[in-house]
């Protein structure tokens, strides 16, 4: 006996667009929930980021020998606030209705929020999941002032904060929070030692609270990561002690320090210490502009657009001596975190040339975002256009650059069949 399928209508994929768009909006936070455990990043939701954290500065100088007749006064210190700031940002994603087919029987009753619909329940979930990795590569490297065209101007990440405290004269030298030191090589020059020992010399140059501190964190690139492990091996052979899973590690010599790589920390030699959860990332799944909403083309009624917005943000809680530093040399983002986004291209194709071809007129490259261009299937003599690869009919077809790659095929099929 044969399957039974059943196409849904767009009344019934809103209606489990609705159902699961809680998890849609908070999959930045739970799809990357290993990713922020392993750098120790304390995770905000709701609207618990709101909450102002008073940071208390200690000022003033150390206790004194008593002198009968006369104590020394000194300041007891001033609050600073803290805020986390959360910048509104959104995703569309584009997706034919006739993909969203289940197999009899299944149902989606909607208004007590059961539904049984595992195929588009697995689209809807990977919508979120996208929006998910947009929002991981701005962790580090995103730029709220690159503007809301680009990819990477979700919110400030660590080292656009980092910088922008640098600039501001709250991270110097002079506040024992940040240190020079020289880039980590593979040169063959370096002594076994060299890239260990420089990594010592930054750990000496910390404020001894942070140097003493129970847990500390240091963040640095994979290849910084390996080349320090490399060096303190070779130095002292036996005596390394590799922490849970490959991307951290602990010295045998400084039990309270973790060495901890991701690619989304970047390329260099750049390093940043603190203790582990005063780096924070906030969603705010819960403001009036959070939602999951579905539309659909005008021109075709099978194109669906699923529109995800939420709001996010980073912050360092303290970035005093006591509790963070920084070295100086710069990292760069490896390009392949934020994926093929960044080629601009959009690829026409044919599922059979005999049949019929496919062309852009007059196609580049590449495209700029929101550009629009026009594409035309052709039949030959012995085919007939039939549809896009995305369920669209209309030829020629005309369609607005997104500014992620495209690919669209199509399909023809010979005549009379």
């Amino acid at each position: 006996m044969a399957d039974n399928f059943h196409s849904l209508s767009l009344a019934d994929v809103t209606m489990l667009t609705n159902i699961l768009a809680p998890d849609v909006l908070e999959s930045p936070a739970f799809i990357n929930a290993d990713i922020f455990d392993r750098l120790r990043i304390k995770v905000l939701s709701g609207t618990e980021f709101q909450r102002t954290q008073m940071i208390f500065r200690r000022k003033g100088g150390a206790a004194r020998q008593y002198k009968e007749g006369s104590l020394s006064k000194q300041a007891l210190g001033y609050m600073e606030q803290r805020k986390l700031e959360v910048t509104l940002s959104a995703t569309l994603c584009q997706e034919n209705l006739q993909s969203f087919r289940e197999k009899e029987p299944f149902s989606i009753l909607g208004s007590n929020g059961t539904y049984n619909a595992p195929v588009s329940e697995f689209i809807i979930r990977n919508i979120g999941k996208q929006y998910a990795g947009d929002v991981l590569n701005n962790i580090f490297f995103g730029k709220k002032s690159l503007g809301y065209n680009s990819p990477m101007g979700l919110y400030d990440g660590v080292w656009t904060l980092v910088d922008n405290e640098i600039t501001a004269g709250t991270i110097s030298k002079a506040l024992m929070n940040y240190v020079e030191i020289q880039p980590f090589t593979d040169s063959s020059s370096n002594a076994a030692s060299e890239n260990y020992e420089e990594f010592v010399r930054f750990v000496e140059s910390w404020h001894p609270a942070l140097r003493n501190a129970e847990h500390v964190v240091v963040y640095c690139s994979p290849e910084t990561k390996r080349r320090i492990v490399t060096s303190y091996m070779k130095t002292f052979t036996g005596f390394q002690s590799p922490s849970a899973g490959t991307n951290s590690f602990r010295f045998f010599d400084m039990p309270n320090i973790e060495l901890v790589s991701h690619a989304a920390i970047g390329r260099g030699s750049r390093l940043l210490a603190t203790i582990p959860e005063n780096i924070e990332f906030g969603l705010d799944t819960l403001n009036d502009m959070a939602r999951v909403s579905v539309s659909h083309e005008p021109t075709d009624q099978n194109i669906l657009y699923f529109q995800v917005q939420s709001a996010q943000g980073m912050r360092i809680l303290d970035t005093a001596g006591t509790k963070f530093c920084v070295s100086n040399q710069v990292n760069t983002q490896i390009e392949e975190l934020n994926g093929d986004y960044q080629k601009n291209s959009v690829t026409v194709s044919s599922n059979d040339n005999t049949l019929g071809t496919a062309a852009i007129d007059n196609a580049k490259a590449e495209y700029a975002l929101g550009e629009s261009l026009s594409m035309t299937a052709t039949p030959t003599s012995t085919g007939q256009f039939v549809k896009w690869s995305d369920g669209a009919t209309v030829n020629p077809r005309t369609i607005v650059f997104s500014g992620k790659p495209e690919t669209y095929q199509a399909i023809f099929e010979a005549k009379g069949s």
